[in-house]
């Protein structure tokens, strides 16, 4: 294949859109109060907040942090092994307070590539979740470009 042909397959067409199984997160009081320890947190009425376990009040959006390891990437077909992720984005559209239960949907976003350049050709996928609370209110959309590359680049 030369560094001009297209890296992107009909599989990994038909795959953009596809939804993988949605997640079940809690926002939890104790992960919560070590995520604001750990980042030095300082609002003393939050601080409060949390620790007396107050579902009312807003907690920061950093809170969803907490629930990260629960992202699940879906498997691109074709996907060149060599990648490296790239970019993150979160857009936060409501509320989070401790206790509320999320449902994280992985998508596969899109794909697009470039073709030559300084480190060769390359495709740039984009996964995404979608976090809704109970309430079935939509509260964030995180974004991960991840950066695949072709195993070897010719020169050219």
């Amino acid at each position: 294949m030369s560094d001009d042909e297209s890296l992107i397959t009909p599989a990994m067409e038909a795959a953009i859109g596809s939804e993988g199984e949605p997640r079940v997160v809690t926002i939890d009081k104790e992960l919560v109060q070590r995520l604001m320890h750990a980042l030095g947190e300082d609002d003393a009425d939050l601080i409060a907040a949390v620790e007396s376990g107050d579902t009312s009040y807003p907690v920061p959006t950093y809170a969803l942090l907490t629930t990260s390891t629960s992202q699940r990437q879906l498997t691109v077909p074709d996907a060149p092994e060599r990648a490296l992720m790239a970019a993150d984005a979160w857009e936060v559209k409501a509320d989070i307070h401790l206790g509320d239960t999320m449902t994280i949907v992985p998508r596969l976003a899109d794909i697009s590539e470039r073709i030559g350049g300084r480190v060769g050709h390359s495709l740039f996928i984009n996964h995404e979740w979608v976090y809704t609370n109970q309430d079935d209110v939509e509260v964030a959309r995180v974004r991960r470009t991840v950066t695949h590359f072709k195993a070897r680049h010719t020169g050219e």
